[in-house]
C-alpha cells in the first residue's frame, strides 16, 4: 500500500474523461492515466467529468459539474482539479468557494504550459479570480518548471507535476533508417511550412511523414507537392506503436505547452528535433536526447535532420529512452500523492 493511502478517506477528482464517442486526446489521456494510478494504489476517489463535449452544451456542463460537486462534497476530504485555463477561470473559483465553505482541502493541477501568458493577457477581474484560486488552494501543481517559479509568488506550496505517460516498452537498439515523423496539428504555428521546405532539400533516402488533423488546407497542398507524405489522423491509442516505425520525432512549433508527443517519443527511444522554446528546453537537452533549433528557421531544421547518422543515433536514442524516466506515470503520481498527503 502506498504510504499516502493511510491518510485518505476519499478524494474528489475533477478532470476531462474520455469522450462518449470514444474520441481521445492528450489532456483526457493524462487525466485517465491519473485515475488508473489511483485505482492501482487502491485509493478511494469520486471522479467528476469536466469534458464539455460529454454534455449537451457549455451551460449544461457547468451547471451539471457544480451540482455534482455540491451533492458529493461531504463524502470527501480533499478536492483536486485537473484543469485547463478555462477550467481555472469558470470552474475553479466556485469549487474553491464550496471547498472553503465545507472545510475541504483544494489541490490544483494545471494542464499545459502557457498559463502565464493567458494570465497576463486577462482583464483585472479574471486575474483576481485566478489569484484567488491559486492563493486559496492547499497545493498547486504545474506541468513546467518555469510556471512553478512564476506562480510561487501566489502560493509557496507550488510544485512540478509534468505531463506523464505509462511505461510499456522495453528499450532495444534499432538501426537508423532516416525516417522522420511529425505528429500534431497541420497548421502554420506548428512549423509545418519549415519542415516541408526542409524535406524538399533532402535526398530520396530520407522519409518525412506528417500525421494529424488538418487546420490549414494550404499546408496540406504543400505537403502533397513536396517530398514528404501526409498519412492522415492518428488515433491516440496508435501513437506509440506508430512512433516505433520511425527514428526521429520533429516538432518545429512556434509555441508549445508541454507536448505529450515528446514524452511518447522518449517512451520508445526516439530522439526529438524541436524548437528552443522554454517548455521544450525542459524536456529536450540539445545534443543528448535530441536537437534544438531556432523558430522559423528552415536551414537550421535541415541541418538538424542531416546531423543524425548511424554512428551517433544509438547514443541519442539511449538518452531519449533514459529521459522518459522523469515522465513515468507510476513514479511521478506516487510522488505527487505523497506530496498531497504531507499536508493535513
Amino acid at each position: 500500500m502506498n504510504k499516502c493511502s493511510k491518510n485518505i478517506s476519499k478524494l474528489m477528482v475533477l478532470g476531462p474523461r474520455y469522450h462518449i464517442t470514444g474520441q481521445k486526446g492528450g489532456l483526457v489521456a493524462s487525466f485517465e492515466l491519473f485515475l488508473n494510478e489511483l485505482d492501482e494504489k487502491k485509493i478511494k476517489y469520486i471522479a467528476i467529468d469536466t469534458n464539455k463535449k460529454n454534455y449537451k452544451n457549455i451551460v449544461h456542463a457547468i451547471i451539471s459539474i457544480y451540482l455534482k460537486i455540491l451533492s458529493k462534497i461531504l463524502k470527501v476530504d480533499k478536492v483536486m482539479i485537473h484543469g485547463t485555463a478555462k477550467d481555472f477561470i469558470y470552474i475553479a473559483p466556485i469549487v474553491t468557494l464550496v471547498s472553503k465553505l465545507f472545510g475541504k482541502s483544494l489541490i490544483l493541477k494545471k494542464f499545459a504550459g502557457n498559463f502565464h501568458e493567458i494570465y497576463e493577457g486577462c482583464n483585472f477581474v479574471v486575474r483576481r479570480l485566478i489569484e484567488y484560486v491559486l492563493k486559496s488552494s492547499q497545493i498547486n501543481f504545474f506541468e513546467t518548471k518555469y510556471l512553478v517559479k512564476y506562480y510561487k509568488k501566489f502560493n509557496f506550496n507550488t510544485f512540478y507535476f509534468p505531463n506523464v505517460r505509462k511505461k510499456d516498452f522495453n528499450f532495444k537498439e534499432i538501426q537508423f533508417k532516416k525516417k522522420f515523423i511529425f505528429l500534431g496539428h497541420i497548421r502554420k504555428e506548428k512549423g509545418v511550412k519549415e519542415l516541408v521546405e526542409a524535406s524538399n532539400k533532402l535526398n530520396s533516402k530520407y522519409t518525412v511523414d506528417f500525421y494529424g488533423s488538418v487546420f490549414d488546407q494550404f499546408l496540406l497542398k504543400e505537403i502533397e507537392k513536396s517530398h514528404a507524405s501526409y498519412k492522415g489522423v492518428l488515433e491516440y491509442e496508435n501513437v506509440t506503436s506508430t512512433l516505433k516505425n520511425y527514428d526521429i520525432l520533429v516538432l518545429p512549433s512556434y509555441r508549445e505547452g508541454y507536448p505529450g508527443v515528446i514524452i511518447e517519443a522518449f517512451s520508445v527511444g526516439l530522439p526529438v528535433i524541436a524548437t528552443s522554446l522554454d517548455s521544450i528546453k525542459e524536456m529536450v537537452t540539445d545534443g543528448k536526447n535530441g536537437l534544438l533549433v531556432p523558430l522559423k528557421d528552415t536551414n537550421a531544421l535541415l541541418i538538424a535532420i542531416q546531423s543524425f547518422n548511424e554512428k551517433n543515433y544509438k547514443s541519442f536514442s539511449k538518452e531519449a529512452w533514459k529521459s522518459f524516466d522523469q515522465f513515468d506515470s507510476k513514479k511521478i503520481t506516487s510522488q505527487v500523492l505523497d506530496k498531497i498527503y504531507e499536508f493535513k
